[in-house]
Parts: C-alpha cells; structure tokens; sequence
C-alpha cells in the first residue's frame, strides 16, 4: 500500500493578456501549482523506460498520484517540468517530465 505524502507541483497554464494599447504582453510561464499528494520513489535498480521518440532512457524518479476528472488538465505532459518534495525533506526540486501514464483512470505514473 501507498503512503500519498510527497507532493507534486506542476506549473498552471500562463494567463494571456493585453496591455492599455491592445499589445499582447509577453507572458511568463504559469504559476506552481500544487497537483495533489503523491509517492516518489527512486529508480534504484536503474530501470528503463523507452520514450516517445522510441529512446531508452534510465530514469531518476517515478511518481505516483492519484487522480481525479479535474486534475486532467493539470495532468503535466512529457518535457514540462514538475516540482517534487519528499515529506522528509531529502527533495525539493523542479524536474522534468520524460514520461507519463494514467492507470485504471485513477492515478497517473511520472517518470523523471
């Protein structure tokens, strides 16, 4: 069983807008915002993944969260970048998403 006490940050959609003069403003990327509890776990035994360019790839983390209909947009997609803390502090870090699957519609898998 799965203790959900890490959490996973993911950087909300920038806000488009416009200046006094109709300009678009150039906007920065999207706020952290926290995407729920989650477990992060190490790949101690150097596992692999094959990625959507069909590449082997040893990753660092996998992560897993659970999901709810109202986190799929939120649901950060391969190359973006995520925020991950351990409860115990041993990470806090910004990383970057070279993988993703949701399983039985229920939680969604990360690899780093």
């Amino acid at each position: 069983r799965m203790n959900f006490e890490d959490i996973l940050k993911v950087k909300g959609a920038p806000q488009d807008g416009f200046d006094e003069d109709g300009n678009p403003i150039e906007q920065p990327e999207g706020e952290w915002q926290t995407f729920g509890k989650c477990v992060i776990l190490p790949n101690t035994q150097a596992k692999i993944i094959t990625l959507t360019d069909g590449q082997q790839y040893v990753y660092s983390h996998e992560i897993y969260a659970p999901i709810s209909k109202a986190k799929y947009p939120l649901i950060p997609k391969e190359g973006e970048k995520i925020w991950i803390t351990k409860k115990d502090g041993t990470i806090d870090k910004e990383m970057e998403v070279k993988g993703f699957v949701t399983l039985k519609k229920r939680y969604l898998k990360i690899w780093l």
